[in-house]
């Protein structure tokens, strides 16, 4: 089902990226580049590697701005990072987020890659992570593991039509916490079981493997079809706000959602044609009189 999933939707991408790109780093300095030709290069970066990382694309004083604006969706800085939880979710945010959440630029991105303008898969959302320990494949496989699943630190894969972008509201290093991807698997028809750490380490996959990283204010891209993990780093947090897109299927609808969008200041029917297709499977148009 997810090959033939893949093969619909074309998630399979066959063609060259039409502009040079890195062999080894996913990202893409946007300096002394025209909006297209950066556009072409972050496409052509997700092409081959299955992820990319635009550098700094917005300014620190636009995510500050943004983040005391809507303050209460984010974690704390007050928050003791020993006890703060290793996991922190902001909750649905509302249509008052349009301009970020579909910032021209990351539309065009993923327009270019799947090849059709996407629908949003979920409602917007800020994310922060803290793990405590880094946890392996052979860690969770024994008994009273204390790893935390939902950190993703297993390589896999998502749903085959997914695509997400998200927007770092820390600096991203290597040394701190940080998405791994195995370049090039998003060409692949790769099955949806998880590898393990041993695996990848003693295949020639290890030498593909490419950090996600970037300042505050960079965009991380990531193909569903991509095989990925978090390289946790305890106690390094990692807080972005991340926009799921799909070619189509797997829209996760919910009226807590679609009630969230609606309750800033925007008005739904002030959005533009395009963004109302992006947004039409989590937040149904008006149906006219039959």
């Amino acid at each position: 089902g997810r090959i033939l999933n893949r093969i619909r939707y074309k998630r399979f991408p066959v063609s060259k990226p039409v502009v040079p790109v890195l062999d080894n780093s996913l990202v893409v300095n946007p300096s002394d580049l025209s909006f297209d030709d950066l556009v072409e290069l972050t496409a052509g970066t997700i092409s081959r590697h299955g992820a990319a990382v635009v550098d700094g694309f917005f300014s620190e004083e636009y995510l500050k701005e943004f983040r005391n604006k809507h303050s209460s969706f984010f974690p704390s800085s007050a928050t003791d990072s020993s006890n703060a939880p290793e996991i922190f979710e902001g909750g649905t945010m509302s249509l008052d987020i349009q301009d970020l959440w579909m910032n021209e630029f990351i539309v065009k991105v993923i327009q270019r890659y799947i090849g059709r303008l996407p629908y949003a898969r979920r409602y917007a959302e800020v994310c922060e992570i803290r793990p405590r320990r880094k946890t392996t494949s052979r860690d969770f496989s024994r008994p009273n593991c204390n790893g935390n699943r939902l950190l993703a630190e297993e390589w896999h894969v998502d749903h085959s039509c997914l695509i997400q972008a998200a927007v770092f509201f820390d600096d991203v290093v290597p040394d701190g916490s940080h998405m791994e991807v195995i370049s090039g698997t998003n060409r692949m028809p790769c099955s949806p079981m998880t590898l393990s750490h041993e695996y990848v380490e003693k295949s020639g996959w290890a030498s593909r493997v490419l950090p996600c990283i970037g300042r505050k204010g960079s965009i991380q891209f990531h193909c569903g079809n991509v095989y990925h993990h978090l390289n946790a780093k305890p106690l390094s947090s990692r807080c972005w706000l991340k926009f799921e897109f799909t070619s189509g299927p797997n829209i996760l609808t919910s009226p807590y959602g679609i009630t969230s969008l609606l309750e800033g200041s925007s008005n739904y029917e002030d959005l533009t044609p395009d963004r109302k297709q992006i947004l039409s499977g989590l937040l149904p148009p008006k149906l006219s009189k039959g």
